[in-house]
């Protein structure tokens, strides 16, 4: 346990200072209630993030918004309908792919772990944020797996908010698959997860079995 906490305190140190935070209760009634409400048509990301996080002021209540409007308005591709097997190769911008991955996301409102990881950065650095992509295993089943060897198969997201660093699951935290079905709804713990649910669940995987993918975009200023 003891080696698995300093693992984890060293992935989030690498990017700013860490600060322990304490997971006291936050009353997001309001955010929710705006966020939830909240219907923007076309697929323009800087119009969405601009205009869902305008309200509030901290960094805390904007990343909150952005959690509760893509876990209603996204829905994990239980079938694997909308994923993107790999980049063309006669593909000249090496961006084309995250290009494509986002148009696809807010086409379908439809994407995998690694879409709602990609979503929620983009959305977060386009408010001020700063985010990046956690990938490793989640042992979702109760997996017994050997840390060491085990590749991974889940993505997730380490944000720093008002100088505290949490780890937010967006997929998770939206529903579940039921068969090729998705069921939304929204499960609370995995919006700033607690050390025992991430002892739990999550080892995270920073050697060369992950893909380092941080979903760069380059997005076309107004």
């Amino acid at each position: 346990m003891y080696n698995f906490l300093l693992l984890r305190l060293f992935f989030l140190a690498k990017y700013c200072c860490f600060t322990l935070p304490l997971l006291a209760q936050t009353d997001f009634g309001n955010v929710d209630a705006y966020a939830s409400r909240l219907r923007i048509r076309g697929n323009d990301i800087e119009q969405l993030t601009d205009t869902l996080t305008a309200p509030f002021s901290t960094e805390l209540q904007k990343a909150r918004a952005i959690f509760v409007w893509i876990s209603e308005n996204i829905a994990y591709d239980c079938g694997s309908e909308n994923r993107l097997e790999a980049e063309p190769e006669e593909t000249i911008d090496p961006l084309y792919y995250t290009q494509v991955q986002l148009g696809n996301i807010l086409k379908t409102r439809r994407t995998r772990c690694e879409g709602f990881a990609f979503t929620f950065k983009l959305m977060c650095n386009l408010s001020g944020i700063y985010c990046s992509i956690q990938e490793g295993f989640a042992r979702f089943g109760g997996e017994k797996v050997d840390p060491a060897t085990v590749m991974p198969n889940h993505a997730w997201n380490a944000v720093c908010l008002d100088g505290n660093w949490f780890e937010i699951d967006v997929s998770a935290g939206s529903g579940a698959c039921e068969g090729r079905r998705f069921r939304a709804g929204r499960k609370e713990e995995y919006f700033r997860m607690s050390p025992k649910l991430l002892e739990r669940l999550y080892i995270p995987i920073d050697d060369h079995r992950r893909s380092n993918n941080q979903g760069w975009i380059t997005l076309k200023l107004k």
